[in-house]
């Protein structure tokens, strides 16, 4: 496990080299991924940084909450193409996943817009796959076509 220290210069030293967007951890649970239990320290550390938007990854709702308190620009929620991957990686349906996906949009959408992170849902596959799912969340979420 890299120590907070560790993390965080490898960070300074990211953003001092350009990269202006850094997903800097996860809120998963400490008893899944203890390796991740600082990711609130993180990302506090990180938001010091100026021009770097702060990118998070969140398998839920508890996730994405503990994301908006730690002040994350960015929420992403993975979306699996296939149910046995979801299963697998977050334990949830695809449905499962899609409620937690409208429970995150509620929860920002209760925000002041000044204070709303950006949000969307990973899906790593086909351009053509991770479309249709993106579609899929979109309308599961009331969210426009684009």
């Amino acid at each position: 496990m890299l120590p907070p220290a560790v993390k965080k210069a490898w960070i300074a030293a990211e953003a001092a080299a350009g990269v202006t967007e850094i997903e800097v951890g996860s809120f998963v649970p400490a008893k899944l991924l203890p390796q991740l239990a600082d990711t609130a320290e993180i990302v506090a550390f990180a938001r010091t940084i100026p021009g770097l938007t702060v990118a998070v990854l969140v398998p839920n709702a508890k996730g994405a909450a503990a994301a908006i308190a730690a002040g994350a620009h960015k929420i992403t929620l993975p979306l699996s193409v296939s149910e046995t991957h979801s299963l697998a990686n977050l334990r949830r349906t695809h449905e499962q996943v899609l409620a937690e996906a409208r429970a995150i949009a509620d929860l920002i959408a209760a925000l002041p817009v000044e204070q709303r992170p950006h949000f969307e849902g990973a899906c790593r596959r086909s351009s053509a796959a991770r479309s249709k799912a993106r579609s899929r969340m979109r309308r599961s979420c009331g969210w426009p076509r684009r």
